[in-house]
């Protein structure tokens, strides 16, 4: 009877170190992934919440960036905005994500699209077409200012007649 509890106390050992063996890998791979884990996912920088921030408007302020507003709306954005970086989302994901929830003015400028486009060249085209104008007219103004060759520019021989000074003595004539 010895040799069958003996074979049994050593595939009994055997069984045990199997599993402490099984034990001991899956706690190191525990350990392994966790502390890669938390690694990688170190929480943002204020600096990298603002660089996302500074991107997008306040949906319920006109014209305030997200990263300067005080509202408590904001604030709990940039969380919103803290917790996507943290979990490795790119600027980008956030900013679709935002206009998927709060539409297009949270990016403060319209979308290069459609009608859209309109937004994005009239700016353009008057300030092209006040640049035209007012070459023209400086070109007028200088034309019609430039001096024209009176009596005092006319040579000391040659008497060029002056109208104004012929309609003065026309009327003076009448006078008479």
């Amino acid at each position: 009877m010895m040799p069958q509890t003996s074979r049994r106390r050593a595939q009994h050992r055997h069984a045990l170190a199997g599993r402490a063996l099984c034990l001991a890998l899956a706690l190191g791979l525990a350990i392994a992934v966790g502390s890669a884990a938390a690694q990688t996912a170190s929480p943002p920088t204020l600096d990298q919440v603002n660089a996302v921030a500074r991107e997008l408007y306040c949906p319920l302020c006109n014209g305030i960036r997200l990263d300067a507003c005080d509202l408590q709306v904001c604030a709990q954005m940039r969380d919103v905005i803290a917790d996507r970086l943290a979990a490795g989302a790119t600027k980008d994901q956030i900013k679709a994500e935002f206009v998927a929830q709060y539409g297009p003015t949270v990016l403060g400028e319209p979308p290069r699209q459609g009608l859209n486009w309109l937004g994005w060249l009239l700016p353009a085209g008057a300030l092209a077409a006040a640049g035209l104008w007012l070459g023209f007219q400086v070109r007028r103004w200088t034309r019609s200012a430039a001096p024209e060759a009176g009596p005092a520019a006319a040579a000391p021989g040659s008497h060029a007649p002056d109208p104004y000074l012929a309609r003065v003595e026309q009327d003076l004539a009448h006078l008479d």
